[in-house]
């Protein structure tokens, strides 16, 4: 499979596997040693990877809409590319559905392994979160 085919199916899989919260999953993505800036901590290696992560489960739901997918820098078995993406994040408050969107980009870096491509680095930015009623 190309680069690209294979880097679009890891970072789609990425969000399915933290929308449907199974997070041990996350090991098909990550590499063992990766790093998660999310802007609020940095995170080294796939286990505090994990720990992050069950941080969403504050959420009632998450849903990320990933959009364009660039691969700016493919070199044999090292990319990087950016991923644009919509998260959602629903939950109840004071008795009402809301709905964080969050939209955002993330940066990463790419390996390949002897189980394929995977996540070596990761940083994300937020570029807007907008909170509204999801009733």
């Amino acid at each position: 499979m190309p680069p690209g085919d294979a880097i679009n199916a890891l970072v789609t899989r990425y969000a399915e596997i933290v929308d449907a919260r199974t997070f041990g999953d996350l090991e098909e993505v990550f590499t063992t040693d990766a790093v998660l800036d999310t802007g609020r901590g940095r995170r080294e290696g796939v286990d505090e990877i994990l720990t992050a992560m069950a941080g969403l489960h504050r959420y009632d739901e998450t849903r990320h809409v990933v959009g364009v997918v660039r691969l700016d820098d493919v070199a044999g078995e090292q990319a990087r590319g950016t991923v644009e993406c919509i998260a959602h994040h629903w939950f109840t408050a004071d008795g009402r559905r809301l709905d964080r969107q969050m939209t955002i980009t993330y940066h990463d870096r790419y390996i390949t392994t002897d189980a394929g491509w995977r996540i070596d680095a990761r940083r994300l930015e937020i570029h807007a979160t907008v909170e509204m009623s999801a009733d």
